[in-house]
């Protein structure tokens, strides 16, 4: 458990204006969190790097609730000793909130905050001290402290002072961290096994050895490049973000490479520190596939080249399990069951070839079809053995499969029977199906990942016999038949034969659980889908957009691409 300790202070004066954001003495009405689905600058960054350390997104998500920009640390942050570090947090939250910065570390305090964070508590005050604050944390872990100190430091957070909402010390270390004080305002800061900021006002006694001035020439100018979708032939507008953190930056962006499918419609933004501006770029791709460019982003500091990648692709449908439709990219909506009253939750989707329609398929095998999508039969009102859990559809879509969890098969159209699991012994459930390119044989996967094969569909792998972290439940296949793709309710990745492993959000927590996969045409990437609607796109599968963090009637149970 951490321990925040009753913050310490001696006399101090708050400002008497706001920054950019919320500071003393208007103080959050409640602890800050990131917002639902954050997704911003480290969001979605798997494993923390020197730019994005571990934490970083926390702190970004709670500053966005808070109208302020994400804090961009200097480039040469992770050398820095931990006292500096502490530092140059400290004056990151200030400036780029309004407030002057702390004009420089110095060594005695950092031995009076040193003995602090040995001994676990608030460090002392020097005597010739002018106002003053100290704040301790137990642990070690720099933004973390950071977080507890700013973020959740009142009612129902971990500082143990404050016993009510609206107590006395309710934003107590928080208060420090923004608060004003005589000049020079100097400050210690101490480390392991704890972690320890000492502010002191009118410290005319100390020689700063480290100063903002030797901060302000390493703070890069902060960009958030996610990459441009489109569809084949149209043109899309999307934003570059760019950001000052620690100083106000006069910032201007231009274009190298590309071939022409990139134009920038804005030359950049003259920035105040903790302020941001978008930059629209336009994206025309001639055709499928993936496209990069370098942008270049001049700001006070130097020129930084940022890559710049646009995404062409088809669209994608999602299904509810009330038959709601929600659509994107290219996907065409054609009709859904949402208004309907049904017999039985919908489980799967499939498309047409062409993507012009689209079926639905009920647990009890009820086929529902829209658009050019052709009603070939269903089991609706047969009695089944075990429910329907998915269905896929024959290349020319004139026919298709309903797969349930006893691996039964039940074939309508032009799609053929060439056999299945029903009335044999299971370890697992199956849970979903995928049709070989050329719609003469079928894999069915289990929740084990065990993979059955039938007609032309060759056995490439399974993870059947593999520990999983959590359950298979579906599948997709590569356009040519020659391998196979499975994904965990965790969002992992297994990839067999000719399928290309692109990413997963395995060992990344997620809202909610993923549900189901779709692969793009030419098996270059792949969509994952959560049960909220939320969308992981991977190689040139690009994002269009998704129903996280958007209410929805019932869970989205399907996923499938527009073509």
């Amino acid at each position: 458990m951490v321990i925040v300790t009753a913050a310490s202070f001696l006399p101090l004066v708050h400002p008497d204006t706001a920054g950019a954001a919320i500071v003393p003495p208007q103080n959050p009405p409640a602890n800050v969190v990131p917002p639902p689905g954050y997704s911003g600058p480290c969001g979605s960054v798997a494993q923390p790097n020197p730019f994005c350390p571990a934490g970083l997104a926390t702190i970004d998500g709670d500053r966005q609730a808070e109208g302020v920009s994400p804090m961009s640390l200097p480039t040469n942050f992770s050398s820095l000793t931990p006292q500096e570090q502490i530092y140059v947090l400290t004056n990151l939250e200030r400036v780029d909130r309004g407030l002057a910065p702390v004009a420089g570390l110095a060594a005695p305090l950092d031995a009076l905050a040193q003995a602090g964070a040995a001994t676990g508590r608030d460090p002392s005050f020097p005597p010739y001290a002018n106002g003053g604050g100290a704040t301790y944390s137990s642990t070690s872990s720099i933004i973390e402290s950071m977080i507890l100190w700013m973020y959740q430091d009142g009612w129902g957070g971990v500082n143990s002072a404050c016993t009510a909402p609206g107590a006395p010390l309710c934003w107590a270390h928080r208060d420090i961290m923004l608060g004003s004080y005589a000049a020079p305002l100097l400050m210690g800061a101490g480390w392991n096994p704890g972690t320890v900021q000492l502010l002191v006002g009118g410290d005319t006694v100390d020689a700063p050895y480290y100063t903002w001035s030797n901060v302000t020439p390493n703070l890069p100018v902060g960009v958030s490049a996610p990459p441009v979708p489109a569809s084949p032939g149209t043109g899309n507008v999307s934003s570059v973000q760019l950001w000052a953190s620690g100083e106000a930056m006069n910032v201007s962006v231009s274009l190298s490479g590309g071939q022409g499918v990139f134009q920038l419609q804005s030359g950049g933004c003259n920035l105040a520190a903790g302020s941001s501006c978008n930059v629209p770029v336009l994206f025309t791709p001639p055709s499928v596939g993936t496209f990069s460019a370098t942008l270049v982003v001049h700001g006070p500091n130097g020129t930084q080249n940022v890559p710049l990648r646009g995404i062409s692709s088809h669209g994608y449908r999602l299904v509810a399990s009330d038959g709601g439709i929600f659509s994107f990219g290219d996907a065409g909506f054609y009709g859904s069951t949402g208004s309907l009253h049904l017999n039985r939750p919908i489980v799967g989707m499939a498309k047409t070839h062409d993507g012009k329609g689209y079926w639905l398929v009920a647990s009890d095998g009820g086929i529902f079809n829209y658009r050019d999508a052709t009603f070939h039969g269903s089991m609706g009102g047969h009695p089944l053995n075990a429910p329907i859990v998915g269905m896929a559809a024959t290349p020319d879509g004139n026919g298709y499969w309903e797969v349930a969890t006893d691996g039964g098969i039940f074939s309508f159209g032009d799609a053929a029977f060439y056999g299945s699991r029903g009335g044999q012994p299971l370890n697992k459930p199956i849970v979903g199906m995928a049709p070989s390119a050329t719609g003469r044989g079928y894999w069915l996967v289990a929740s084990d990942g065990g993979i059955f094969t039938y007609g032309d569909a060759t056995f490439h792998g399974s993870a059947g016999s593999l520990p999983l972290n959590a359950p298979i439940v579906g599948m997709a296949s590569t356009s040519d038949g020659g391998g196979y793709w499975l994904v965990a309710t965790d969002g992992g990745i297994f990839d067999y034969g000719d399928a290309g492993f692109f990413g997963s959000t395995g060992g990344q927590p997620l809202n909610q659980p993923i549900v189901a996969m779709a692969a793009t045409p030419g098996g270059g990437g792949y969509w994952l889908a959560a049960s909220d609607g939320g969308i992981f796109n991977y190689g040139d599968a690009a994002f269009f957009g998704s129903m996280g963090g958007q209410p929805l009637n019932q869970p989205v149970v399907g996923v499938a691409s527009s073509v």
